[in-house]
């Protein structure tokens, strides 16, 4: 009897583990070119963490810095920052990346991290 419960845990736990699906990833490195607002210069550019999770995006620059943006009302794209500030996902760069205008800077996010 002891064999036969032993047995039914071994099979149970293995369809378990079997049937389990992965997590999705919903963090990348990536690559972050950081713009002062209104400017063509770039002051900062290098690997970057992109995350987002229920909306909610997250970029953590290489030299320390982190943008955290909450989205708000009904459109797409349009969300907080950290600090309550406006800010904003543009459509520009298609499958390549995309880009957040935030109130002091922009953000482009290039999902190829070449040439870092």
């Amino acid at each position: 009897m002891k064999f036969q419960t032993t047995l039914a845990t071994i099979l149970l736990s293995v369809s378990i583990l079997g049937t389990a699906s992965p997590v999705k990833a919903d963090t990348v490195q990536a690559r972050c070119d950081v713009y002062p607002k209104g400017e063509d210069q770039v002051s900062s550019s290098g690997l970057c963490t992109f995350s987002q999770r229920q909306g909610v995006v997250g970029i953590q620059l290489q030299n320390g810095k982190r943008y955290d943006l909450t989205p708000v009302g009904d459109e797409p794209g349009n969300y907080i920052d950290q600090d309550g500030q406006a800010a904003y996902r543009q459509e520009g760069l298609g499958d390549q990346g995309q880009i957040y205008r935030l109130a002091q800077e922009s953000i482009y996010v290039y999902w190829d991290t070449a040439p870092y």
